[in-house]
């Protein structure tokens, strides 16, 4: 990903920040260049990102992935054995 076109640290509180880019704009950096997005919160614009997902809704095989993916994030992974400490030679 091209580094200006992730969105900006005033993006922050935006509901169109997908966190890697804006879901409306292709660079978010220019659209802050003079004094603020116009699609900062914008209703308008929002309710158009939300009926555009609804036409594509996410895939359940990928969705049942990431689930998997949270959980073993937060597993222990040793399999049961304890942790094993090296002694220094020196």
């Amino acid at each position: 990903m091209i580094k200006w076109l992730k969105p900006v640290r005033k993006c922050s509180d935006c509901q169109l920040n997908l966190g890697d880019r804006c879901a409306i704009f292709e660079s978010p950096r220019d659209k802050w260049h003079h004094g603020r997005c116009s699609g900062y919160n914008n209703p308008e614009l929002i309710k158009k990102f939300e009926e555009e997902q609804a036409k594509h809704p996410p895939k359940e095989t990928k969705e049942k992935r990431k689930m998997v993916a949270k959980k073993r994030g937060t597993t222990e992974h040793r399999q049961g054995k304890a942790k094993t400490v090296r002694q220094s030679t020196h």
